[in-house]
């Protein structure tokens, strides 16, 4: 059971690739509507936002998924990927950490929630932390940096949650990419 704080303004940043990814690796296609729902908890949602890369070879290939992140809420950027041999990459981390920053200190964010699990994010964890604005990270523990979760402030389990929703865990081993240990599980408010 996670505890809620009324009145808190709560800003949520999607990494799409990255979140979408790992819930494909395992075979499940998220609701982002439950998701947002779930993550905000009573809180006042400000502002949400999902970055989506897209395939420069098909760019209307994610068309379909944009609306429906458009009509669960979120701000949807999209962002056109550049070719490299058979594939693509889009970077949005740059993009992300600037409007996590503009939102926690134009906005006046109490809780900024990042649903990503790449440790690119650390520094704008600390440096956010370190303003006094609360950050929760969101992942799939197979696929999320340790030291992002130990820097947030509190780490939402994307398995724990597809439990708690939906009575479903994905089958995963429960391990770190980055040292292979297993890590506390902190609910999203702890």
């Amino acid at each position: 059971m996670k505890k809620t704080y009324l009145f808190q303004r709560i800003a949520v940043f999607v990494d799409y690739a990255n979140i979408n990814r790992s819930a494909s690796d395992f075979g499940i296609q998220l609701d982002y509507a439950d998701l947002l729902e779930y993550l905000t908890a009573g809180r006042h949602l400000v502002e949400a936002i999902a970055y989506v890369p897209i395939d420069p070879s098909l760019p209307h290939g994610r068309d379909a998924e944009c609306d429906e992140l458009w009509q669960a809420r979120y701000f949807v950027k999209t962002k056109l990927g550049k070719r490299i041999g058979e594939t693509f990459k889009c970077n949005v981390d740059v993009e992300m950490t600037i409007d996590m920053l503009n939102a926690a200190l134009d906005m006046d964010i109490d809780t900024v929630v990042l649903v990503s699990g790449d440790g690119d994010f650390i520094p704008v964890v600390a440096y956010l932390r370190g303003r006094g604005i609360r950050v929760e990270s969101c992942g799939f523990q197979a696929n999320t940096a340790r030291e992002l979760v130990l820097k947030s402030s509190g780490y939402v389990d994307m398995e724990a949650y597809l439990d708690e929703r939906f009575g479903e865990e994905p089958d995963t081993e429960h391990e770190l990419e980055d040292e292979g240990e297993e890590i506390p599980v902190r609910s999203q408010l702890d």
